[in-house]
């Protein structure tokens, strides 16, 4: 499962992804895949009629280098950091930093509406929900019962 996260508070202009009130662009790093989320963000950017752009820059391919390259950037104060995607292990240690802040109740409500409880515990910290359940992906071991048996 793979949470966004709203680095540093930075909520309002994404939520729905029709609300914003200035042509920005926001950042928003993350994992890289096979383009779902840069059509994700030309959605949103097309949602919110001009008012923001959502531009997309990945991360390294593995978990250790996404967490050690946003960490350095977050403890920076790299200002180009709206949006990020985190691992849901990393999840507590990012909000303890205060790198995330809590979303409203109004904005966790809407986030969660839906989501398996397994993805909104990984994204909630101290009670609060601090990033989006974003995605949850299912891994599968297959193994022939006779090799395994053998081995």
């Amino acid at each position: 499962m793979r949470a966004i996260a709203l680095a540093l508070g930075l909520l309002g202009p994404l939520v729905g992804c029709n609300r914003g009130t200035d042509a920005r662009s926001l950042n928003w790093y993350v994992n890289p895949d096979n383009g779902g989320q840069t059509r994700l963000a030309a959605r949103c950017s097309a949602a919110s009629h001009g008012r923001y752009r959502i531009v997309v820059s990945d991360l390294p391919r593995d978990a250790t280098s996404q967490r050690e390259q946003l960490v350095r950037r977050l403890a920076a104060r790299d200002p180009s950091i709206d949006l990020m995607n985190v691992d849901p292990p990393f999840v507590p240690e990012f909000a303890e930093a205060g790198f995330l802040a809590a979303l409203s109740e109004a904005d966790a409500a809407r986030f969660t509406d839906g989501a398996l409880k397994g993805a909104v515990d990984s994204a909630t910290w101290r009670g609060k929900l601090v990033a989006a359940p974003l995605w949850a992906n299912t891994q599968l071991l297959w193994y022939r019962k006779s090799v395994a048996r053998r081995a």
